[in-house]
């Protein structure tokens, strides 16, 4: 039993630092989704300026960018999502564990036939 218990604070242990992995990440991406509306409003402004300079082709070229750029934020605030996913799927994993834990502790078994 106690090698049990051993095991599910290892499992518990490595749950919650892949928790930790995915909010790290999670800021990471949103970091670099605040850099790229910053890019894109940039891309925007040169855009005007260069056709109120009458250079369309640059104009052109700052909105193409700015489209790539908005098209990238999209990918991210997916990718987001799919950390969000992974988070709670993890969250829901580690209450398990918690719940486990708490039954070898207080010397409760798992003969009730509940599938952990």
């Amino acid at each position: 039993m106690a090698t049990e218990l051993w095991r599910l604070l290892d499992q518990l242990r490595r749950v919650r630092f892949g928790i930790a992995d995915l909010e790290l990440s999670r800021e990471r991406v949103r970091t670099r989704i605040a850099a790229l509306d910053q890019e894109e409003a940039k891309l925007a402004a040169q855009a005007v300026k260069a056709r109120q300079m009458g250079r369309d082709d640059l104009a052109r070229i700052a909105l193409a960018r700015q489209q790539e750029a908005a098209e990238h934020r999209g990918e991210l605030a997916n990718q987001v999502d799919q950390l969000l996913g992974e988070e709670a799927k993890l969250t829901t994993a580690a209450r398990r564990l918690e719940t486990k834990k708490a039954r070898y502790q207080f010397g409760l078994d798992d003969q009730d036939g509940e599938d952990n």
